[in-house]
């Protein structure tokens, strides 16, 4: 190996470094915030209707995380310029594993196990708080609380699962709007201090 392509490998591992340390900032609060208002309209109209489709929730889902991720690669792009490509990225690789088990373990649970589909909306925050906790490094050190807040949903959730008088859609929509909106508030207060809040 030269000393070019040793020095090249040297400045690459510094950005990697670099980006694993840095805070993204590319997630746009009032966005996030939308996606638990969504939630919560979602929640009280399948209340209404009595409607207990966990498919509408993963559509949701869907919807949401094109909704953050677009916004956030656009914001990433404005604020982070050369670095934000490398910060999706290792955002991504620490956030994905988890997302990717949350949808397994939906198409398996779905198809194989519908009786145990009251489970899922616990499980599903469970492996948010996990997500959250995974991507801490690059989040506000404050974002804990959102981590916090999902892992208490979720085991609320499983413990509910079980009582058949509490509606799905309130298992599913009122943790997630409570977890969005306060995810929200922490990204917008974290966007008023400097980058190492």
């Amino acid at each position: 190996m030269s000393d070019i392509e040793s020095a090249l490998n040297d400045i690459a591992r510094i950005r990697d470094q670099l980006a694993a340390s840095t805070r993204f900032q590319g997630f746009a609060p009032p966005i996030v915030a939308l996606t638990g208002g969504l939630a919560a309209l979602l929640a009280g109209w399948q209340t209404a209707r009595a409607e207990n489709d966990l498919y509408v929730w993963i559509l949701l889902a869907a919807v949401c995380v094109l909704m953050i991720g677009t916004e956030a690669i656009v914001r990433a792009r404005r604020v982070h310029r050369s670095m934000a490509d490398r910060l999706i990225n290792t955002t991504l690789q620490r956030f994905m594993p988890t997302a990717l088990a949350g949808a397994v373990l939906a198409a398996v649970v779905l198809m194989r196990a519908p009786d145990f589909a009251r489970y899922l909306p616990g499980l599903w925050q469970l492996q948010i708080a996990v997500g959250v906790f995974a991507v801490q490094g690059n989040l506000p050190r404050s974002m804990a609380w959102a981590g916090a807040f999902y892992f208490a949903s979720g085991t609320a959730a499983l413990l509910l699962a079980v009582v058949p008088t509490v509606p799905l859609p309130w298992l599913m929509g009122v943790p997630f709007a409570l977890g969005q909106v306060l995810a929200a508030a922490i990204l917008h207060h974290a966007a008023r201090k400097p980058t190492n809040a």
